[in-house]
């Protein structure tokens, strides 16, 4: 699992939230199955919120790419508002999508699935957002 660009990073996201979806129509007519449908329908929403985030991310180097490319007499200036973009990335990274990804790696954990496809579900999906939370961090040196 290649994790190294936004694009990799954004489809395992999106790749998870279809099976995410996936398990939890499974577990719809199930009986007993109310925990497992629970704690599907948890990470789901969590991981929406990461997609939006990660969207978000998106904005910011597609910003910094434009920005870094406006022709200019003054660099100094220019590596001002650079750098301001890039600080405010690093800080949303740290502060709000990182956070968000470890909340959703801590409550999918602790939740208590009771079938076999519920705890495969919880192993498989905590792998990926722990994968997912070292990558950003490596990524953004945090």
């Amino acid at each position: 699992m290649k994790l190294d660009t936004l694009a990799q990073r954004h489809k395992l996201i999106n790749d998870l939230v279809k099976k995410g979806f996936e398990f939890e129509e499974s577990l719809i007519h199930a009986e007993n199955s109310g925990d497992d449908w629970g704690g599907a329908m948890s990470t789901v929403e969590n991981l929406v919120t990461i997609e939006e985030m990660i969207r978000t991310e998106e904005i910011f180097l597609v910003t910094y790419g434009e920005m870094d490319n406006v022709r200019t007499r003054n660099f100094d200036e220019k590596e001002i508002y650079l750098s301001m973009v890039d600080d405010a990335l690093i800080y949303f990274v740290d502060t709000i999508l990182l956070r968000r990804i470890e909340f959703a790696f801590d409550h999918l954990n602790g939740w208590n699935f009771v079938s076999d496809g519920g705890k495969k579900f919880q192993k498989t999906f905590c792998k990926k957002l722990d994968a997912l939370r070292k990558k950003y961090q490596d990524i953004y040196d945090l």
